[in-house]
């Protein structure tokens, strides 16, 4: 599943192959974040909201991560909703 979402950050990060550890520390951080908002029972439109809004002045630059991402924490199911998804989301990620 993790493969649906790195075409479109690579597509929405030409720099992707430049710098790919920030890509993916950022978009781990993004998936952890989706995960709690998840958990603590916000509607996706809602994460989206918040998450972007976190990104403001920090990383803003990876605002467009956001709604892939969470759409795809939002799919996993609900035992799969650990510390865990952003450990193997950066695995993965590098590994792309």
């Amino acid at each position: 599943m993790l493969r649906l979402v790195f075409p479109v950050l690579v597509l929405a990060f030409p720099a992707f192959a430049q710098d790919a550890d920030e890509l993916c520390t950022v978009s781990s951080e993004i998936a952890g974040a989706a995960v709690v908002e998840r958990n603590a029972g916000e509607p996706q439109d809602t994460a989206i909201s918040a998450i972007t809004a976190d990104l403001d002045g920090v990383s803003a630059n990876y605002a467009a991560a956001v709604q892939p991402i969470v759409e795809w924490v939002y799919t996993l199911p609900h035992e799969q909703l650990t510390d865990e998804v952003a450990v193997a989301y950066k695995t993965a990620c590098l590994a792309q």
